[in-house]
């Protein structure tokens, strides 16, 4: 995991682009896990950016869990 912040990027349900940092959680070579302050809906199609772990790309939100005032969101990579 790493102390440097991850941005994801999606559309909404309106079509309009929304962006969130979160921090990484854990990684493995199927799934990342991002902790965000928003809940993003499942099967969503995000774009992450993780300079931390030099990840970047398009995936999608297979889990979320909420934990307390964050969400814990599982990405396929």
């Amino acid at each position: 995991p790493s102390e440097k912040p991850v941005r994801l990027a999606w559309l909404d349900e309106c079509g309009q682009i929304r962006c969130v940092t979160g921090r990484c959680i854990d990684v493995s070579n199927k799934r990342v896990h991002v902790e965000v302050r928003e809940q993003i809906p499942l099967d969503t199609r995000v774009m992450l950016r993780a300079d931390g772990i030099r990840i970047a790309g398009s995936t999608s939100v297979k889990y979320v869990t909420r934990c307390e005032t964050s969400f814990i969101l599982v990405l396929g990579l």
